[in-house]
């Protein structure tokens, strides 16, 4: 019981750091020098929606590895936590535009939340993948 706590203790920290390593954002270095070059609210928004489709990639690409190194007990926990994960990920969304105004800024803030949301997932998959080896 205690080496498992020390485990997912471990998974918790490797997504956290994961994330958090290599670009100043918390995103990818592509979406750092994305930004960098962006002038105005349209290029941001192109930025924030590449990063979101190479985040939304590596969670789909940790899964399906994920998957195949599980028993058929442990794919259905995957299946319905992933499921969970995908409504709170929606409710969320919801949230943030019933709290934010329409205007560009505020789309640009509720792309970049999902954008860590979608980066956040994807960590966290990719530890899972390395406590099982």
């Amino acid at each position: 019981m205690l080496n498992r706590m020390l485990g997912l203790a471990t998974v918790a920290v490797l997504a956290f750091t994961a994330g958090h390593a290599g670009a100043a954002s918390g995103l990818s270095p592509t979406f750092d020098a994305c930004t960098g070059k962006a002038q105005g609210a349209i290029e941001q928004a192109a930025c924030l929606s590449s990063e979101a489709e190479r985040q939304d990639r590596r969670l789909n690409q940790a899964y399906k590895q994920l998957q195949g190194r599980l028993d058929s007990a442990g794919k259905a926990r995957l299946v319905a936590a992933q499921r969970s994960w995908l409504q709170w990920r929606e409710s969320e969304g919801a949230l943030e535009a019933a709290l934010y105004d329409s205007q560009p800024v505020d789309n640009l803030q509720q792309a970049r939340n999902d954008a860590e949301r979608l980066r956040v997932r994807a960590d966290q998959l990719e530890a899972y993948l390395r406590l099982v080896g």
